[in-house]
């Protein structure tokens, strides 16, 4: 009988520019996507792993990238989004954290998920998962990671009438649909600020956001929000980002991203990416959710999304005229107990790759 010898272990190391096209290809070829798709051009990438996220970002590489030793060929990758949980009474460094993205192996690479797992925890306190496919769930919650909560995705229709490029409906499922949208934004209609806010576009934020930030620290725990990573977004290769500050009575009070992801059939999501005011005041929640809004849709957004990881913000957002559309499930992987207990976690498109794809 002949002797059966162990595969060998897998070449994993950190990506390099020079892995950057084939990483696209088995991105591409592995999640089943056109190979032109935004998240795995090469530019994009380059920015994903590359392109400074600031100091609480640390030193350490945000991907590895698998080979099969024989023939060379990527069997897996994992990417690492390092930030650090601030507020709810933790100390002023926070813990440190990371999310995985473009985590992905081939079926010729055995058992090189769960290696890229354990590569990607390294040197972390904690570990969180935002959304991402069943299968991916189930990988996390066997290795440690816990249902925290279901984050609501409210969205509003702001032009009814993109229902109708929308491909693969048929005419009258396209109009059927048109006219349910126009139904519930007439049952939803915004009710109007009892605040008034102003926002004013920023090319790049910076010191003036941490005096918000200092003041959020009281409402909720959150990631990263330093004015490096903030301005990394703006930087995004493909454009549609946009930074913003939030003013009342001539005073900044807040700061916003939007985002503009173009969809199938010519129609364009408008993201609010981030929205952090400094004070648990419920008017100016809903002001500055009714203003963002209006820039999505004077953006030339057909529809507008938000998270609302806490009620304060499900509050405004409803008061905005967006319903519940699905809802994302955030786990959580805190092995040494870093973080309070019942804790109320500000939660955006910011926390995975949803401000962008």
């Amino acid at each position: 009988m002949a002797t059966q010898h162990p595969p060998m272990p897998h070449d994993i190391r950190p990506l390099t520019l020079d892995d950057l096209p084939d990483l696209s290809r088995f991105l591409t070829e592995g999640f089943h996507t056109p190979p032109d798709a935004p998240f795995a051009a090469v530019d994009v990438l380059r920015w994903k792993y590359f392109d400074p996220r600031g100091a609480e970002a640390g030193p350490a590489p945000r991907s590895h990238l698998a080979r099969d030793p024989a023939t060379g060929e990527v069997v897996g990758h994992v990417g690492v989004c390092p930030v650090r949980w601030h507020g709810g009474g933790l100390l002023a460094e926070g813990v440190s954290t990371v999310h995985m993205i473009d985590w992905l192996s081939s079926r010729d690479g055995l058992g090189v998920g769960a290696s890229l797992m354990r590569r990607a925890h390294q040197g972390a306190e904690t570990q969180y998962g935002f959304g991402g496919s069943a299968a991916g769930r189930g990988v996390i919650d066997r290795g440690g990671y816990g249902l925290v909560q279901k984050v609501p995705v409210f969205q509003n229709v702001l032009r009814p009438g993109h229902r109708l490029r929308v491909p693969g409906q048929g005419g009258a499922g396209r109009v059927l649909r048109a006219v349910k949208d126009v139904a519930g934004r007439l049952a939803r209609w915004p009710q109007r600020p009892r605040a008034a806010v102003e926002l004013r576009p920023v090319a790049s934020f910076g010191d003036e956001v941490r005096p918000v930030l200092a003041s959020f620290e009281r409402l909720a725990v959150f990631t990263t929000r330093e004015p490096d990573l903030l301005n990394h977004f703006l930087r995004y290769p493909r454009g549609g980002l946009t930074g913003w500050h939030v003013l009342h009575a001539g005073v900044l009070r807040g700061f916003a991203v939007l985002a503009l992801v173009p969809q199938p059939g010519g129609v364009t999501a408008g993201r609010v990416a981030e929205c952090l005011l400094d004070a648990d005041e419920p008017d100016l929640w809903h002001a500055a959710a009714v203003a963002l809004t209006h820039e999505l849709r004077r953006q030339g957004a057909d529809l507008a999304q938000a998270f609302a990881g806490t009620e304060r913000e499900a509050r405004a957002w409803r008061g905005a005229g967006y319903a519940p559309l699905h809802a994302l499930e955030f786990r959580l992987r805190d092995r040494g107990r870093c973080l309070p207990c019942g804790s109320a976690f500000h939660l955006t498109p910011m926390e995975a790759d949803y401000a962008y794809t």
